[in-house]
């Protein structure tokens, strides 16, 4: 019932409606601007799980619009894959932000733990004013985020994020008889910004902001994270809505004092007046590879594009940047720095070069008639995602340069060739069995090897037939 009435009061007397929006959402906020300093946050990082894109997630929250001297930073690491991502940060950062603390896989920590100490680092600390929960599947793409946050001025609220064409969030709207999951009326309005404001909701995870002065009151207890049957955001949110508090009722004889329990629960708000960012999957990331981030190009196709397609590539379409230096011969951005080192790294992890010989039993009748010092992309189980990386972003391309022409984007051999001056120096001319042909150089030009010299050093191409 308590629930309930918080869900009624986003509406009523007129907090919402479909005319004039949220009627509330401007009451009692908090101007940065007029402060003569900003706020002491602490920013507790949570890697819970191996997670795609872990070093671009820490280059956000450096770039978030915040003064760094106001910034103490905790991680708290579950993963060993991720020591090699927490070092590099590190060893960038450390100085950047008022106070830096690691806490590894050694320690051994269960998510409530981890949690509860980050919490407890904030309100042990009497300068600490708020706390700033994120985990790692957590993409923030408004560098305002906190300043936002902030002058909310709610006791506990967090950004809507949602998962990139999903109605998956980082909120409930309701809960069941039994305590879990339950779609709200306006869920769906919620999350799609059809309804904006700041709601009361029963739940959130993933990210969050805490008042300090609630944490060293209303949140005094440790422990909130624990609840039995519970995950750790779970027991939180609970504990928020339901925490009881304890008072003496006056007497002036010890025998007659006794313990009232009340209710005192802290409200929890989610906001969705701003886009804040999205949720990554984490669900199917696979980490036995040299550059895991590679394969994601289904699970989290927009944080695969942001990484690995270069940023002028859609200038192709708006701004005509095409260039041809001989007839139906087309040059064009397509894939960043980033992408093509990781398909050299990757290749050259995998090492099993082919030697540029006729006999090749990987293709149909064993034999290449132009062969090349290659490793096709079956061999380390990227066809499937490059296949889609033709469709996605070269078929588009195609279709621009060969007016009329459409192409279902699909090439029996993808493979990246290494031209070195003892292996395989050049090739021959020679007419590919194929409607067209694409080649990605994978270095530098100018700077890892020169036009029209032979000798190549570690030139590296893709090639598609």
């Amino acid at each position: 019932m308590t629930m309930y009435l918080n869900y009624l009061g986003n509406y009523v007397p007129n907090a919402w409606n479909y005319e004039y929006g949220c009627s509330h959402c401007d009451d009692d906020v908090l101007d940065l601007s007029q402060l003569h300093e900003y706020p002491d946050v602490l920013v507790a990082v949570f890697i819970e799980q191996p997670t795609p894109f872990l070093p671009e997630f820490f280059q956000r929250i450096v770039t978030l619009d915040y003064p760094k001297d106001k910034l103490k930073l905790f991680v708290h690491n579950n993963e060993v894959y991720h020591e090699k991502h927490i070092e590099r940060f590190w060893e960038e950062n450390r100085n950047l932000f008022k106070s830096f603390k690691v806490v590894g896989p050694e320690e051994n920590l269960n998510q409530g733990e981890a949690r509860n100490m980050g919490m407890d680092l904030c309100r042990k600390d009497a300068a600490c004013e708020y706390y700033f929960s994120i985990d790692s599947d957590v993409m923030l793409t408004n560098r305002q985020t906190l300043k936002l946050l902030i002058e909310q001025n709610r006791k506990i609220i967090g950004p809507l994020v949602t998962r990139h064409g999903k109605l998956w969030s980082n909120f409930w709207g309701a809960l069941s008889l039994d305590g879990y999951y339950a779609r709200s009326e306006d869920y769906i309005d919620i999350v799609q910004r059809k309804r904006v404001g700041v709601w009361n909701i029963p739940y959130m995870a993933h990210i969050y902001l805490i008042k300090g002065t609630v944490l060293r009151n209303e949140l005094k207890e440790r422990n909130h994270f624990v609840l039995e049957k519970l995950d750790p955001d779970m027991a939180l949110c609970r504990n928020s809505r339901e925490m009881t508090s304890h008072r003496e009722k006056d007497s002036p004889s010890p025998e007659s004092f006794h313990m009232l329990r009340f209710p005192k629960g802290v409200f929890m708000y989610i906001t969705n007046r701003h886009d804040f960012g999205r949720l990554i999957s984490t669900a199917n990331y696979n980490i036995s590879r040299y550059n895991n981030d590679l394969w994601q190009i289904f699970e989290n196709p927009v944080d695969w594009k942001e990484k690995y397609i270069h940023p002028n590539y859609t200038r192709i379409f708006t701004e005509n940047q095409l260039e041809e230096p001989c007839p139906d011969v087309f040059w064009f951005p397509v894939l960043s720095e980033k992408a093509c080192d990781e398909i050299v790294e990757e290749m050259e992890h995998y090492g099993v070069w082919s030697g540029g010989k006729h006999e090749d039993k990987r293709i149909a009748g064993g034999y290449e008639t132009v062969p090349t010092d290659d490793i096709h992309m079956k061999q380390i189980g990227f066809d499937k995602e490059w296949l889609h990386f033709l469709r996605e972003f070269i078929s588009p391309v195609t279709l621009k340069v060969f007016s009329g022409y459409y192409t279902k984007g699909y090439a029996l051999m993808n493979f990246v060739v290494k031209y070195t001056p003892n292996r395989q120096a050049f090739l021959k001319p020679h007419h590919d069995s194929s409607t067209f042909t694409i080649n990605i150089a994978l270095n530098n030009k100018n700077t890892d090897f020169q036009v029209g010299y032979f000798s190549l050093f570690n030139h590296k191409q893709w090639m598609q037939k």
